[in-house]
């Protein structure tokens, strides 16, 4: 009998240990695969903010990919400085980056811990918080190669996308959620990223026409996820590539439109027609519609954290500690779960106060400031703004990275130092072959 029962455990527990042997050798080897590529790293730590809806809960603590492939990337990343010294940049905004990262988690933490009523959650909201700021002044010290970080961010997003669109074909009943938190995470994700492509697009050599066809899937999924403030991010960024475009394409510009005006005229006819429900028809013709819907939702619970805000004392100058909202209201107007507050800047004032605030408007300002070209990175902060009105995104680390590419990594037409000594070193791969050829005859 006891044979038998070990026999059974051990049964049963191998397919477990097999799967825990398949992950520590995973990990192992995207380690090694991490520090010895910059571009391996890169990948990885781009899938992982792509898949912030990957998650496994461990005593209450959530744990997503991007805990994992952060301290990687920025192993990586001090590798990659060390071995190409070239790489390195000075930001006259370092200064801002770290006062205002350190003094937003500093206001967090304190103000969680003398009023949350639930202290734990609010930090494991501040470590959520760290990881994702973590690696934006790094990121703004060493300089990328814009050509494969557009590309690969590119093919591992439109990768995402296409497989989305293809389960939203199969069940056009859902939201196109990729592998995001949320659908609206993913809208964000992509009104972002298409920000990042239009920063770059002035550089040829960066965003080129195989990158725009291979970006296809990333709009179509973006509308398809029905988030109406990725909709109108979106529509900012194309109204910006018509301006940008308007002297080498002017009859293509006048034609959209034209097309553009005659589909509003037909959704004007269509909003008396369409009924009440909550369908993808619905949202377009109600995109800034905040008397019914999700719209007037959001609007009650803003309502509700504007008067809690008033009713405060002094604690209104350093906020309640991050994500608070929900412990203050576990039941929300529908009496279905805790409430959300999805606006970022109103959380904002609510979880870390006016003070902590006021540090995050320096590292944002510090963020601005430090982009090489500031127009063309306009459309992707004005994008991020929009999103995050209706959406707190401010726990993921992706809206940080792509605002943080665009402080270094706009080095034009340039290959990474890598590359160039390898060649260096080793010759041509076109020469190496001539040269094996003819020691072989």
């Amino acid at each position: 009998m006891a044979l038998a029962v070990v026999a059974v455990c051990v049964a049963l527990a191998a397919p477990l240990v097999a799967i825990a042997a398949m992950c520590v050798a995973a990990a192992v080897a995207a380690a090694i695969l991490s520090i010895r590529s910059i571009r391996w790293a890169w990948s990885i730590y781009f899938f992982a903010l792509c898949a912030n809806g990957l998650q496994v809960t461990v005593g209450g603590f959530t744990v997503r990919p991007e805990y994992a492939a952060t301290p990687l990337f920025l192993l990586a990343l001090y590798a990659y400085a060390g071995r190409e010294p070239s790489a390195r940049t000075r930001s006259p905004f370092i200064v801002g980056l770290i006062s205002g990262s350190v003094g937003l988690v500093a206001v967090g933490l304190t103000s969680g811990m003398l009023f949350a009523p639930e202290t734990a959650a609010s930090l494991r909201m501040a470590v959520q918080l760290i990881v994702a700021l973590i690696a934006v002044v790094p990121l703004t010290r060493v300089a990328l190669d814009p050509r494969f970080v557009v590309r690969s961010g590119t093919a591992i997003l439109s990768a995402i996308s296409t497989v989305s669109i293809v389960g939203f074909v199969l069940d056009p009943s859902t939201r196109v959620a990729g592998l995001a938190f949320e659908p609206n995470i993913m809208g964000c994700l992509c009104a972002g990223w298409i920000g990042v492509l239009y920063y770059f697009a002035g550089d040829g050599s960066v965003v080129t026409r195989q990158v725009v066809l291979l970006a296809a899937p990333i709009p179509v999924a973006l509308i398809l996820t029905t988030t109406r403030a990725a909709w109108i991010a979106l529509a900012v960024v194309v109204v910006c590539v018509m301006g940008r475009n308007a002297a080498r394409y002017p009859v293509t510009i006048v034609c959209s439109l034209l097309a553009f005006t005659v589909g509003v005229a037909y959704l004007h006819d269509v909003y008396y027609r369409v009924g009440d429900a909550d369908t993808f028809l619905w949202r377009v013709v109600h995109v800034i519609d905040i008397e019914s819907g999700t719209g007037a939702y959001r609007l009650q619970l803003w309502n509700i954290a504007i008067d809690q805000i008033a009713a405060r004392d002094w604690s209104a100058a350093i906020g309640t500690g991050f994500n608070t909202f929900p412990q203050f209201n576990p039941v929300d107007p529908t009496n279905v779960a805790a409430a959300y507050l999805s606006s970022m800047w109103l959380g904002l004032i609510y979880d870390v106060g006016f003070v902590g605030s006021a540090f995050f408007a320096v590292l944002a300002i510090s963020l601005f400031l430090g982009v090489r070209h500031k127009r063309h990175a306009l459309p992707l902060f004005i994008a991020l703004a929009i999103c995050t009105s209706v959406t707190n995104v401010i726990w993921f680390a992706f809206p940080w990275v792509f605002m943080a590419l665009t402080v270094t990594a706009a080095r034009s037409g340039s290959s990474s130092a890598s590359e160039e000594n390898d060649v260096r070193r080793l010759g041509h791969p076109h020469k190496r072959r001539r040269h094996r050829a003819a020691v072989a005859s």
